[in-house]
């Protein structure tokens, strides 16, 4: 990565860091190959359809979170992530960062109200 020097008044420098372009079709989206496309595309439906069969009406809201993260680690990372030792910290600590910073917790509502049909 390049970073351009520039002399400041005085012995101090500030470096500037360039984006070099080759990266930014990756970071645009359009330097992935469809495959990695289609892989997330994969994710979000393993996601939806699990948290579909997983949410109960009965559940609190805590609950349905929780699921909610559970769901999200298992479509993105796999199962063995969920079921690994100490998993379940990471998992109520997401959900407590989720419930207690109101715009988390309203979008973590809406795909909820989404998805418990």
């Amino acid at each position: 990565m390049d970073a351009q020097t520039r002399a400041m008044g005085g012995s101090r420098q500030e470096k500037e860091w360039v984006l070099p372009t080759e990266v930014l079709p990756f970071i645009l989206g359009s330097g992935l190959e469809k495959g990695a496309a289609g892989k997330k595309d994969g994710n979000l439906e393993l996601f939806e359809k699990g948290l579909e069969k997983e949410l109960r009406k009965e559940d609190s809201i805590e609950q349905a979170v929780s699921k909610m993260v559970k769901m999200a680690l298992v479509a993105e990372f796999g199962p063995s992530l969920v079921i690994a030792r100490g998993a379940s910290k990471m998992i109520t600590t997401i959900t407590r960062a989720i419930m207690n910073d109101a715009k988390l917790r309203r979008q973590a509502l809406i795909i909820l109200d989404r998805l418990a049909q």
